[in-house]
């Protein structure tokens, strides 16, 4: 009895002496970072970093696939099961902050993460991190979206091609070549309409904000003025399926349709230069192209957003989770996003390399980034796409009467879902 005691007092004692390093099953703690499925053998390169330099992290780091897009109703559902590093776009961190789900990021005695942000970052991305004064995210990337073309259709045969390109109109007009091995005409032009996220263009190009200036304020939408119509007119005879000269579709289909020339123009996001045009020698890139309302000339105008690290204020490992996040966001982290996965950096530094700076595509996207309002940070955001969604579909489909008694009606209707309750 007393040689069983002693070993169980020993046991005990060894247990504890473990703390929260480890459970009396000999379990390491763990913390948990969520990435896109396309960036996990990068962002597990940067984690075995992260452990080599900060040897005393005892913790294990495990990285797990989740979208960014959806993090944030993943997390809701169960904040405690959820990961501690979460990476997310920066429009839900207004949602997330005012349901108790972020950590703020402030100064430690040890560690000066908030000035850190502040000082290193873009200033716009800085601010897309930041809601009710109070700071929530980690940047690591920025992005928007520019339009893609190939050179199998579009080349500089045709007289100015940079004006021709610069053209919705103009491209809409191009007498298209079949697809290859089809008797069907190649498409000229195309963007997801239905997505909120580029139907915004053409709203913006007229003169239409969405919650206002500076996006704060949820009842200053004036897209159902008369500068919005003069958008849903131009929509509805340009933009429907059946014309055939325009095609919706996601991002990535879309991408892939102008690579094997099906389509011969698109606007897409940053992001599918690396993931759909890599190494192809058939495509190029611009800034965003123009539509013409009235006789006049008016540059669409796209959304742009960042994406952040931010912790889980469920984390029960937040000093870690703190320190990894600001090591995954690092200027040389976030040159080797650029450099390997084609993003935007958000870190000053990190934009002036010669790798970032001087790359043709990044030069473009810096351009448009410059043109572009950010996805606004509030909360009821989240009534906007939805709304968007509901509106684009019924310009493309052709539900939607021409009439501009309709056109009002479907955006009148849609001012009121943006009122709806949250």
């Amino acid at each position: 009895m007393k040689t069983f005691a002693k070993i169980t007092t020993l046991a005990l004692c060894a247990c504890l002496s473990m703390g929260a390093l480890a459970g009396c099953g000999g379990e390491a703690e763990e913390v948990v970072v969520w990435g896109g499925a396309e960036d996990q053998t990068l962002l597990n390169e940067i984690v075995r970093e992260f452990k080599e330099q900060n040897p005393d992290v005892k913790e294990t780091i495990k990285v797990v696939v989740q979208d960014a897009w959806d993090a944030q109703s993943v997390v809701a559902k169960d904040p405690e099961k959820a990961a501690d590093v979460i990476l997310i776009p920066h429009d839900q961190v207004g949602i997330m902050a005012q349901a108790g789900l972020l950590s703020e990021i402030r100064d430690g005695t040890a560690a000066t993460f908030a000035t850190d942000i502040k000082t290193n970052n873009d200033a716009a991305t800085v601010q897309q991190a930041t809601y009710d004064g109070k700071l929530y995210g980690f940047p690591l990337t920025m992005d928007t979206y520019i339009e893609y073309y190939t050179t199998d259709i579009f080349n500089d045969e045709k007289q100015n091609l940079d004006a021709f390109l610069g053209s919705v109109d103009q491209m809409l007009a191009a007498d298209m070549p079949n697809i290859p091995g089809s008797k069907e005409k190649a498409t000229a032009f195309g963007f997801r309409i239905e997505d909120g996220f580029y139907l915004n263009m053409g709203f913006f190009a007229v003169g239409c904000t969405l919650y206002g200036e500076d996006g704060t304020d949820i009842d200053a939408c004036n897209w159902n003025n008369e500068n919005g119509l003069k958008f849903m007119q131009y929509a509805a005879k340009n933009f429907r399926q059946s014309g055939k000269k325009f095609k919706s579709d996601d991002a990535k289909n879309l991408a892939t349709a102008v690579l094997n020339n099906r389509l011969g123009a698109c606007i897409s996001g940053g992001w599918e230069m690396q993931d759909t045009f890599k190494g192809a020698t058939n495509i190029k890139y611009r800034t965003l192209p123009s539509i013409t309302i009235d006789g006049e000339e008016k540059p669409l105008i796209s959304f742009s957003n960042s994406k952040q690290y931010v912790v889980n204020n469920m984390s029960s490992h937040k000093p870690t989770a703190l320190r990894l996040a600001a090591f995954i966001t690092s200027e040389q982290s976030q040159l080797r996003y650029a450099e390997e996965r084609g993003y935007y950096p958000s870190n000053k530094n990190a934009q002036q390399n010669a790798a970032v700076k001087d790359d043709p595509f990044f030069k473009v996207l810096r351009q448009q980034l410059d043109m572009s309002v950010a996805v606004p940070i509030i909360p009821e955001i989240s009534r906007y796409w939805e709304a968007a969604k509901a509106l684009g579909s019924s310009i493309y489909n052709g539900s939607l009467a021409g009439d501009d008694a309709s056109l009002q009606a479907a955006l009148d209707a849609f001012i009121s879902d943006l009122h709806s309750t949250l």
